[in-house]
């Protein structure tokens, strides 16, 4: 589901109306807690330097792009939602696209160029754009370009070895592309630790260290299970414990398999 500001005033009114309505909320499963500052590179230098490139492409007033690349669970949604994000709060005209997004949220080229200079177009998980899509995003990266919109993308390769048309690989490395690594056990750590201390209470030992050793390495799938299981806890009126966890998943194995690090994109 994209995610939208809404559009400066232009002339064209047309154009304005066929934005209006591809204008959507922030999906139910979105995750405020999905920040830059929140986003934790550990000792990695190569997602410090993503970072660190992704927060110059947000301060670019004119068209700037950049390709995250890296395997499942490196950060790349979080990267990608947490600028969609930054961008919105700073009141710029913003718009995530996913292989997911339908076809009738998908905004024409007029959208893009009706925009003011500084907005960002998103495109997560490109690996796995349909063919129509590829054709589509053609269109939209060149007017982002014309519009002097930033472009922010994703994908598990790097643009020359992504399953996709060969002018499109052309134009996902015309910007920067640069590696995200996963997180370690330290990070994935640090992380869970604050997801439940910004619910009101720690992790045991015994609890995170069944959720490293048993769930995903995808720190974005774990935060909904963080969630589900917080909901969980307050509802049963027990404490976080190993029991309590397998518990949920036994009631709700949906979320087993959507934290399965197999199951998971990034």
């Amino acid at each position: 589901m994209p995610l939208t500001t809404p559009a400066h005033p232009a002339p064209n009114t047309d154009s304005n109306a066929s934005l209006a309505a591809r204008q959507h909320v922030l999906p139910l499963e979105w995750d405020a807690e999905q920040t830059l500052a929140n986003f934790d590179p550990g000792r990695q230098s190569d997602n410090a330097l993503a970072l660190q490139a992704l927060r110059d492409l947000l301060r670019q007033p004119s068209h700037s792009a950049l390709y995250l690349w890296g395997e499942t669970g490196s950060g790349k949604s979080h990267l990608l939602w947490a600028a969609c994000h930054a961008q919105q709060q700073a009141g710029r005209w913003t718009l995530l696209l996913t292989p997911q997004t339908p076809a009738s949220a998908w905004p024409d080229v007029n959208d893009l160029l009706a925009q003011n200079a500084g907005g960002l177009l998103a495109v997560d998980d490109t690996q796995n754009l349909s063919d129509w899509q590829q054709d589509w995003l053609f269109g939209l990266y060149n007017a982002a370009r014309t519009a002097q919109l930033a472009f922010l993308a994703s994908g598990n390769a790097t643009p020359a070895a992504l399953p996709l048309r060969a002018d499109l690989r052309t134009r996902l490395s015309w910007g920067l592309a640069l590696r995200l690594s996963p997180p370690d056990d330290t990070v994935r750590a640090r992380v869970l630790q604050r997801l439940a201390h910004d619910r009101g209470y720690a992790l045991s030992p015994e609890l995170l260290h069944y959720m490293q050793t048993h769930l995903s390495r995808d720190l974005s799938r774990l935060a909904i299970l963080m969630a589900a299981f917080d909901r969980y806890a307050l509802a049963t009126q027990r404490p976080a414990t190993v029991p309590l966890l397998k518990s949920l998943l036994a009631e709700q194995p949906q979320l087993l398999q959507s934290a399965a690090p197999s199951a998971v994109s990034g």
